[in-house]
C-alpha cells in the first residue's frame, strides 16, 4: 500500500509529522520554562515591607531603672520606623514584666508595636486571647493589651477574663498597675467564686 503513495504525499506526511513534533517540542520547552514548578515562591524567610527604615530578625528592647530590668519585649521580626519612633513587631512577640521579687508577668502574642521614645507598647493576638500569666496564680485573658510606660499601667478596652485561685472575674476593659498589684475591671463586671 505504501508503494502506491506518490512522492509528494510522502513529503507532505513527513512535513506534517515534523511540524507536529516541533510544536510538541516547543510546548514542552515552554511548560518547563514557565510551568507550575516555577510559580512556587522560593523565599523561605519572611519579607518585610519596603516602607520601614530597617527590618530586624531577633528584636529585643528592655526598659531598666537603677541597673535592674523593669520589662523586656522581644519579637522574631521587627520593622523600625525612625520618623515615628516606632517598631512594628511580628511573630512570637513576648513581654516580660519584672518586679523587685522577680518576674511578675509574661505574655506572648502574634503582633505588636512599641514607641521607642515613650516606651509605650501594644501586644495582641490575631485570633483568640492573650494569656497574661501573673505570679500569684492569676491569668488575664484578653485579645489586646497596652502598656503606658509613664503611668506604669497596663490596660485594655477589650473584654477581659481573669482567673485565679478559686476566682473568676469577667468584664469589659481593665487597668492594672503591676507595681502596686492593683487591678480594676471597668464595667460589666461579673465575679465567680469557686
Amino acid at each position: 500500500m505504501l508503494e502506491k503513495l506518490s512522492a509528494s504525499t510522502v513529503r507532505v506526511a513527513k512535513a506534517t509529522l515534523l511540524g507536529t513534533m516541533l510544536a510538541l517540542l516547543a510546548t514542552i520547552i515552554v511548560f518547563v520554562a514557565v510551568g507550575p514548578a516555577r510559580r512556587v515562591p522560593l523565599a523561605s524567610s519572611p519579607v518585610l515591607p519596603q516602607e520601614a527604615d530597617a527590618g530586624l530578625q531577633g528584636f529585643s528592647f528592655a526598659q531598666s531603672k537603677g541597673g535592674l530590668v523593669d520589662w523586656k519585649i522581644q519579637a522574631r521580626l521587627a520593622q523600625l520606623f525612625e520618623a515615628d519612633a516606632t517598631a512594628m513587631l511580628h511573630d512570637n512577640v513576648q513581654v516580660t514584666l519584672m518586679g523587685v521579687d522577680g518576674v511578675t508577668m509574661t505574655v506572648t502574642g502574634d503582633e505588636g508595636s512599641i514607641n521607642t521614645a515613650s516606651k509605650d507598647f501594644v501586644i495582641s493576638k490575631r485570633s483568640g486571647n492573650l494569656a497574661l500569666i501573673l505570679n500569684g496564680g492569676f491569668t488575664i485573658y484578653t485579645p489586646r493589651i497596652r502598656w503606658d510606660n509613664q503611668a506604669l499601667r497596663m490596660w485594655t478596652d477589650e473584654p477581659v477574663r481573669i482567673t485565679g485561685p478559686r476566682l473568676e472575674v469577667t468584664g469589659q476593659g481593665m487597668d492594672a498597675f503591676p507595681a502596686s498589684r492593683e487591678m480594676r475591671v471597668r464595667r460589666n463586671v461579673r465575679v465567680g467564686i469557686h
